[in-house]
């Protein structure tokens, strides 16, 4: 008896799925089918092609880099890049064998931030022999010969609006120390120039202390500012490379009991902290914005039409988008927007 129910149902079951079918395939001519064969065509046309891509990172620990990889990231996961990054921390000798590693696997297209404008040129040499092209951005090794462009600034002309901006604030005349950043870089170097020129311009600014850091880092920051206050009490201004640097400065300050309405503290780079202290008035009061995550976008869109098109379409030079942020034109601006 159970043999013929379950025949019966086995029976209706067939019956049932014979219609559901006739009906589907009328449904498959006028939309289901086209759709699913759309939804694979689109796919494959976008990504006909990927493209190995992969980042020479001078340092994650700096903010500013960690946002340009995030934009280089986002990229490349919307138009089809295989992307990869190392992270050299700032050591050169790492960032070149990265680079050299990176040439060995045969990749389409490598992004750098060269750390020294000497100690990298090798690497880049190599990379030049095997026919991979090198697009530079945040620094670069000042030949055009080995880069298909650099995404940059004019790192002369940060140095000397910061420091514009202080001999301002300053009315002309007091005491500055200046704490600069480690290593021969073009941000380095080009900053300082600045620096230099506007004090130059600027016989009332005394410059009492000139120290490079070891790296770029708010313990270095801590260190060399208080050993600027120490020997100068009455210190009017801090110039910090970074902002890192600056929030360091700032803790030495506050530990020293001086009023911040005493002092003036500027970096560069765009820390959230720096941002947050701009706006309360609690610490550093300007900085270069390097909008690391724009930055990063900028230069994954210049090197997606090389690997496009096989030209960049740009000047050896294409500036990013950078700005000194103080309370001034700081607006309603969040942190996310200053990324």
């Amino acid at each position: 008896m159970k043999q013929k129910k379950w025949k019966l149902l086995a029976s209706l079951l067939m019956v049932s799925l014979l219609i559901f079918a006739g009906c589907g395939d009328d449904d498959d001519d006028s939309s289901s089918a086209p759709a699913a064969s759309t939804e694979t065509a689109s796919e494959e046309e976008t990504c006909s092609e990927t493209y190995d891509v992969a980042y020479a990172n001078l340092a994650t620990f700096i903010l500013y880099f960690r946002d340009l990889e995030e934009g280089l990231r986002r990229f490349g996961a919307e138009n089809c890049w295989n992307f990869t990054s190392a992270d050299a921390a700032y050591v050169m000798e790492d960032q070149v064998a990265q680079i050299e590693d990176m040439v060995t696997q045969g990749l389409d297209l490598i992004i750098a931030s060269p750390g020294d404008l000497i100690a990298l040129k090798p690497a880049y040499e190599v990379a030049k022999e095997a026919g991979i092209p090198i697009l530079s951005t945040g620094d670069s090794v000042k030949d055009e010969t080995l880069e298909i462009g650099f995404i940059g600034a004019v790192w002369k002309e940060t140095g000397i609006d910061q420091t514009e901006w202080m001999v301002e604030k300053l009315g002309g005349s007091g005491t500055m120390a200046r704490i600069g950043g480690p290593g021969a870089s073009e941000y380095v170097e080009g900053r300082l120039e600045g620096f230099e020129e506007v004090v130059a311009a600027n016989p009332g600014i005394d410059v009492v202390f000139n120290q490079s850091a070891d790296s770029f880092t708010a313990e270095e920051g801590l260190r060399l500012a208080q050993d600027a206050l120490t020997a100068n009490p009455d210190l009017n201004a801090i110039w910090a490379d970074s902002d890192a640097l600056a929030l360091g400065a700032v803790q030495a300050v506050n530990e020293a009991g001086i009023d911040h309405a005493d002092i003036w503290i500027t970096g560069s780079d765009g820390e959230p902290a720096v941002f947050d202290q701009i706006r309360d008035g609690t610490g550093v009061d300007a900085t270069i914005a390097l909008h690391g995550l724009q930055w990063g976008t900028v230069t994954a869109e210049v090197a997606h039409k090389f690997l496009t098109t096989g030209s960049t379409g740009e000047d050896y030079f294409i500036p990013a988008p950078i700005e000194l942020v103080d309370a001034e034109n700081m607006g309603s601006r969040t942190n996310e927007d200053l990324r």
